[in-house]
């Protein structure tokens, strides 16, 4: 394509050996940005790599490369996965939890007994049933047992 203009070829032959040389560096970024790093996955991390790594605003990138922080990708990597799927079912119970916030169940008097039923919807008894089985799904999941 860029074969009658050289300087364009130049150009983009330099890009792509810019692309291809921060290609390795990704799963660096991907571990490091994970929305489900928390404060035990960092210290985690640190433990096992021997660098002390904490988020902050005057952590950059090219700190993280002066760190070192390129040899430890697999670990780097392994730590964000489990804190990735931990964050996967910290999401869901707080959906579920929503889901729960505007519903009203209503408790009657069960005729003449001294005791009460809950009426309850169709819809109620679905997102009930719904959720006890995400509830039990999660609850075999061996990242949820790592959630405080």
């Amino acid at each position: 394509v860029f074969r009658d203009n050289p300087g364009c070829l130049g150009v983009a032959q330099e890009i792509r050996h810019q692309l291809e040389e921060f290609k390795p560096k990704v799963p660096l970024i991907q571990g490091l940005r994970n929305p489900g790093m928390r404060n035990r996955h960092w210290e985690s991390l640190s433990e096992d790599i021997g660098i002390v790594v904490k988020p902050k605003s005057t952590l950059t990138f090219s700190k993280c490369l002066d760190m070192g922080l390129m040899e430890h990708v697999d670990q780097i990597a392994k730590i964000a996965e489990v804190a990735g799927k931990e964050f996967a079912i910290e999401q869901a119970l707080e959906k579920m939890e929503k889901d729960w916030a505007p519903v009203n169940l209503e408790i009657l008097a069960y005729k003449e007994t001294g005791t009460f039923i809950m009426k309850a919807a169709e819809e109620i008894s679905q997102l009930l049933d719904d959720h006890i089985v995400m509830t039990q799904a999660m609850s075999f999941s061996p990242y949820s047992a790592l959630i405080p």
